[in-house]
């Protein structure tokens, strides 16, 4: 890719000082692109709609062309404007005496941080007086040798980036001094997670960073982090990447988590299903297995695993869906089930494998506590429903075959993947209290995938009816 443009956003009525400000930030950067409102209005669009990596923002502006109704009120507004759609992004506001009301409470909105990953705090808001316009230099300096720097970085990829996520590449790269990216998607499932693997490489082309890069909201990404601290800490080192950054400034509205992969390779989950599964399954029951140890047994209606994985109000609109009568009945019946933290998402593209199959877990978005074989279900099930699953477009299992989920002859005859799905059955068996436990929540897991478009609804309803027999078996 060709290096990035340092993308700029001047709200400001007056031409001259327009052309003043541009001519200033073009002695400092190389490849400036500019975008100028004259008015609030525009400049309100253009925040909501564009990325940019500054902002200048003069206090004073009418409200539309030809407005004669300047005032100091409408940049203000504009400013919190810009710190709700923008909030990783920095803006100089241009003031004047007219201005000098709105000083204190902009400045309490200030605060500094390393934004673009070069190891120096820079204000999120800058002060400029207009009438000295001579020392914006001095000012703005810091902020663009920052993002020149950054948009230095060369992204190497098959993925098209939207620009703030290909901004946190880059700026994670750079914090860690590399120069040059490979970036590869994972698909993050069929929540829409954008999930990254990165490979970050210095100036002499040696390799420095096998990463993995959660994207998302500021809010989604904090709550990814909470989650980390909270619970995938209690596992060993081993079963999971070391968090190495959580950067939200610098891309506007998105934020990014990063992980470090000790090592690293294009195997996942998926990749074992029709040949070394115990091994892999094992070694990822191993990764989870204090969160077994900790866990606790107790009893709760179906309903309550079933809005684990889809609200009571998303459920409603997919209902029709489901050809059984029973779920609402079902759904009222009490289990008993072992009860502690589980990862949630565990589909076959959340397990990263190294050459020698050694697996990683990443994607921390689901964990929470539930019932215990949510993890070995979600795996089995994955293959089926995941859109990277080996058994996505299968034939297997068809109605017959389907009754039999859950049971040892399920993995028998004509299964093309036997000692996988033995081997999650096996698996989920250990962890949970009882077959009504796995009947469960395999249903909550089903009736979830109706929700996401294409569907194969035919087969959710096959396997519910499995589900049915596996729960009234016992």
């Amino acid at each position: 890719m060709e290096l990035d443009e340092l993308n700029i956003l001047i709200i400001e009525d007056e031409p001259d000082f327009v052309e003043e400000i541009m001519r200033r930030v073009s002695s400092l950067c190389r490849e400036p692109a500019f975008t100028v409102a004259a008015n609030a209005e525009i400049a309100a669009e253009l925040l909501a709609e564009n990325f940019f990596d500054l902002i200048f923002l003069d206090l004073k502006l009418p409200t539309a062309n030809q407005s004669m109704d300047s005032d100091p009120q409408h940049g203000r507004d504009l400013l919190d404007l810009a710190r709700a759609v923008a909030p990783g992004t920095p803006v100089f506001m241009l003031t004047g005496s007219s201005a000098e009301q709105f000083l204190p409470e902009m400045m309490a909105l200030n605060h500094q941080v390393d934004i673009w990953g070069q190891g120096k705090a820079l204000s999120l808001i800058g002060f400029q007086p207009k009438h000295r316009v001579n020392k914006l230099d001095a000012l703005i300096r810091p902020y663009i040798a920052a993002c020149d720097a950054v948009c230095d970085v060369e992204i190497n990829t098959a993925t098209d980036l939207d620009v703030r996520v290909a901004r946190l590449v880059r700026i994670f790269t750079a914090s860690v001094g590399g120069v040059y990216c490979d970036v590869r998607k994972l698909t993050g499932g069929l929540s829409g997670a954008l999930v990254l693997k990165l490979l970050v490489r210095d100036s002499s082309g040696a390799k420095i960073h096998d990463s993995i890069a959660k994207i998302g909201s500021p809010e989604h990404i904090q709550d990814e982090v909470d989650r980390h601290d909270k619970y995938i800490l209690r596992l060993e080192p081993s079963a999971t990447p070391r968090k190495v950054a959580v950067l939200n400034h610098g891309a506007k509205d998105t934020s990014g988590v990063f992980y470090s992969l000790a090592s690293a390779s294009e195997f996942t989950g998926f990749s074992i299903v029709d040949k070394g599964a115990n091994k892999v399954i094992n070694a990822v029951k191993g990764c989870v297995q204090r969160w077994a140890d900790a866990a606790t047994q107790t009893r709760v209606p179906i309903q309550t695993i079933r809005r684990s994985f889809i609200s009571d109000e998303c459920f409603a609109k997919v209902r029709e869906l489901v050809s059984h009568e029973w779920p609402e009945k079902f759904e009222l019946n009490p289990v008993l089930v072992k009860w502690g933290c589980v990862h949630g998402d565990l589909h076959g593209m959340n397990i990263l494998l190294s050459e020698t199959l050694v697996p990683v877990l990443i994607d921390y978005g689901d964990v929470e506590e539930g019932a215990l074989c949510r993890d070995p279900i979600t795996f089995e099930l994955s293959t089926f429903f995941h859109p990277d699953g080996p058994f996505k477009d299968s034939d297997w299992p068809n109605e017959e075959e389907a009754l039999l989920w859950g049971q040892p002859e399920f993995s028998a005859e004509n299964c093309p993947a036997e000692e996988f799905f033995n081997g999650c059955r096996v698996w989920s068996e250990a962890v949970a209290a009882g077959k009504r436990e796995r009947a469960a929540v395999a249903y909550g897991y089903l009736v979830r995938q109706l929700k996401y478009p294409g569907c194969n609804a035919l087969r959710v309803n096959q396997l519910l009816a499995g589900v049915k027999r596996l729960y009234d078996s016992a």
